[in-house]
């Protein structure tokens, strides 16, 4: 074999073993560079991930909204918004989400009653009808008397009531949201 030959050991230009320790070198700082840049997208995707474990979602307000004052509340029924002021679940926080509604009324006794405005059968939203007196959800045709009781139609329960407090005139309303659909209130 002539020395002139590239392949062989001791060919002009190229160090005894020099080549072996400079490839080993590259090799490793190659799997260095890449395992430091793929350990810079799977962490931060990880931790996105695995944030939610152990939180819950949200399906009910956490502090009870301020909904209306309590002069504004009379025998007719008041169908009012509920605005969380602030909502978060498992990823993000959010300001002034509409949460559903509420219908207010007045009851004979001069304490003031609150009913979820959806539907228990399929959770459309439900109307007052002053004429009839009665609320109508116009997807299936349930009917519940001014107090909240279920009349006719495939509902198989009346409109969920919502707890409510009095704080310095104002009313305030637990929302809280049911499962559609039964007899019984489960809470989602």
């Amino acid at each position: 074999m002539s020395t002139d030959d590239p392949g062989t050991p001791g060919a002009p230009g190229e160090p005894p073993d020099g080549g072996d320790s400079r490839r080993r070198f590259l090799q490793l700082a190659t799997c260095a560079v890449g395992g430091g840049l793929g350990a810079a997208v799977l962490i931060p995707a990880a931790r996105l991930l695995a944030h939610p474990l152990g939180r819950s979602i949200v399906s009910a307000s956490s502090e009870p909204i301020d909904a209306v004052a309590v002069k504004d509340v009379g025998v007719e029924p008041l169908r009012v918004p509920l605005v969380a002021r602030r909502v978060a679940d498992a990823w993000a926080a959010t300001t002034n989400v509409v949460l559903g509604a509420a219908w207010l009324r007045r009851t004979p006794d001069g304490s003031i009653a609150a009913y979820s405005a959806e539907c228990p059968h399929k959770g459309c939203a439900v109307g007052y009808t002053p004429a009839a007196k009665r609320f109508e959800c116009p997807c299936h045709s349930a009917t519940f008397d001014i107090d909240g009781k279920r009349l006719s139609g495939p509902a198989e329960r009346g409109l969920d009531p919502l707890d409510l407090t009095v704080v310095d005139g104002r009313i305030k309303i637990s929302f809280v949201r049911y499962q559609n659909g039964g007899a019984e209130r489960k809470k989602v």
